[in-house]
């Protein structure tokens, strides 16, 4: 999981995450089953439960704010006085888009871009500590996610700083943009997207997320995030083809093209899983909407999907529940001076997106098909790492597939592939003698 403030839903800027939402000579896709949604009750817990055992000793866990409920009488939005004309009207067209209407007003703030990546390092500064982005960092450069000796602090604040053009955050409800009170198209498309996560908010409660991602349910966090993502992806898509003239529409994809690629600094592993959320939850809230209309997307709300492999298999949603996966902490048995260092539970997203880098896609996405949960643990003792990465799979087959790809994955690195049934378990070395005292203590 890339982490950024949790509380924040995030509109970026990326060509990637427009281009795949900018497809407005598309006709818009209509609901099978169109509803307002009613008043919620509070959401309640997280799903999941309390995090296992393993995560809690590594799992930063910042104090939460206080998030009030989802209020129980729906208001249109009101134009107060000191909003531009241009701001409000979009405010009135998102609910229009999404089908719903906001509880209370909410008052977009037009930034500059440096306030913006200003927002943003402070935000991960607190929820994405320096020790934490090392140990991390360590962890995946062992695997080989990233390059060995990657600064991940850096990486995830560059791509942030240089990516995000807007932001709501769902325990201030302050919602933030790049843009002026007379935006561009572009801004406007932003907005409605952040305007969308606002509303989503104010209806289901999206302060969900903050609890999921401090017990660091990795992979529950991304498929919840996938959902609101993909839905102001494909509101605010609607919201364009519906307000904006052809010329403001031909404008719009001129920005975006425009819009500046990530730094070199920003590995593939971290663009990609941050990316991961936008085009593949706007498919699942596609595949929602196919299925029960606006009803179906308000009902995903008040029960998110809960793993990734949900996400990118709509048809598994909602009745297929991963196994929980659980490594134990082998510090002691790796002998005198090994530590704990990272822990975190890894989805068919996550594995995907891992095999895709030396992988073909087609290969990359076989591989991480019939998954049914993971997590891996890393351990360190000086300049040594060790990473275990345990897979379980909806069968023997699906195991052998992820094993076999694996295998192909690692190539000469340092590590091992075991498979056991319907499990896989993937060892990863800084060198030979980590790789060997951690396959002493696996068998």
């Amino acid at each position: 999981m890339i982490h950024r403030p949790v509380r924040w839903a995030v509109a970026l800027g990326t060509a990637a995450v427009l281009a795949g939402g900018c497809a407005f000579d598309q006709p818009i896709p209509t609901s099978t089953n169109p509803s307002q949604a009613g008043p919620t009750s509070s959401p309640g817990a997280a799903p999941g439960g309390p995090p296992p055992a393993a995560l809690t000793s590594l799992c930063p866990a910042p104090s939460p704010s206080p998030s009030p409920s989802p209020s129980h009488t729906a208001a249109p939005i009101a134009k107060e006085p000191s909003l531009p004309p241009t701001i409000a009207d979009v405010a009135g067209q998102v609910e229009q888009a999404r089908g719903v209407k906001f509880v209370h007003p909410i008052t977009p703030e037009p930034v500059t871009q440096q306030r913006i990546g200003q927002l943003l390092t402070a935000g991960t500064q607190d929820e994405f500590p320096a020790d934490m982005a090392a140990r991390r960092g360590r962890a995946w450069g062992t695997i080989g996610a990233i390059p060995a000796g990657t600064d991940l602090n850096k990486a995830v604040n560059d791509f942030g700083t240089s990516q995000t053009i807007g932001f709501y955050d769902t325990q201030t409800h302050r919602l933030v943009f790049v843009g002026t009170t007379l935006p561009t198209p572009l801004e406007r498309v932003t907005l409605a997207h952040e305007l969308t996560h606002a509303l989503d908010d104010q209806r289901f409660g999206l302060s969900r997320l903050n609890t999921l991602g401090r017990l660091c349910r990795d992979d529950r966090s991304d498929a919840f995030l996938s959902l609101a993502e993909g839905d102001a992806v494909e509101t605010s898509v609607q919201w364009a083809r519906k307000f904006l003239t052809p010329d403001e529409l031909a404008l719009l994809q001129q920005e975006a093209n425009d819009q500046p690629q990530p730094p070199s600094s920003v590995p593939s592993f971290v663009e990609q899983e941050t990316l991961f959320p936008y085009p593949n939850g706007q498919a699942f809230v596609e595949a929602l909407l196919a299925r029960g209309g606006t009803a179906a997307v308000n009902a995903a709300f008040r029960h998110p999907p809960v793993s990734t492999e949900q996400i990118l298999h709509p048809e598994k949603y909602p009745g297929d529940l991963p196994q929980d996966v659980e490594v134990p902490d082998l510090a002691a048995k790796l002998g005198k001076g090994w530590s704990s260092l990272d822990v975190e539970d890894t989805g068919e997203g996550w594995l995907r997106t891992l095999l895709a880098l030396r992988l073909p896609q087609g290969a990359a996405v076989a591989g991480a098909a019939g998954w049914d949960g993971g997590q891996y643990r890393a351990w360190w003792h000086g300049s040594e790492t060790a990473v275990l990465l345990r897979t379980v799979w909806d069968s023997a087959p699906e195991a052998g597939e992820f094993g076999s790809a694996m295998n192909r994955w690692l190539g000469d690195q340092v590590g091992s592939v075991r498979q056991a049934g319907a499990s896989v378990a993937v060892e990863f070395g800084s060198d030979a003698a980590a790789l060997a005292a951690l396959e002493r203590v696996t068998g």
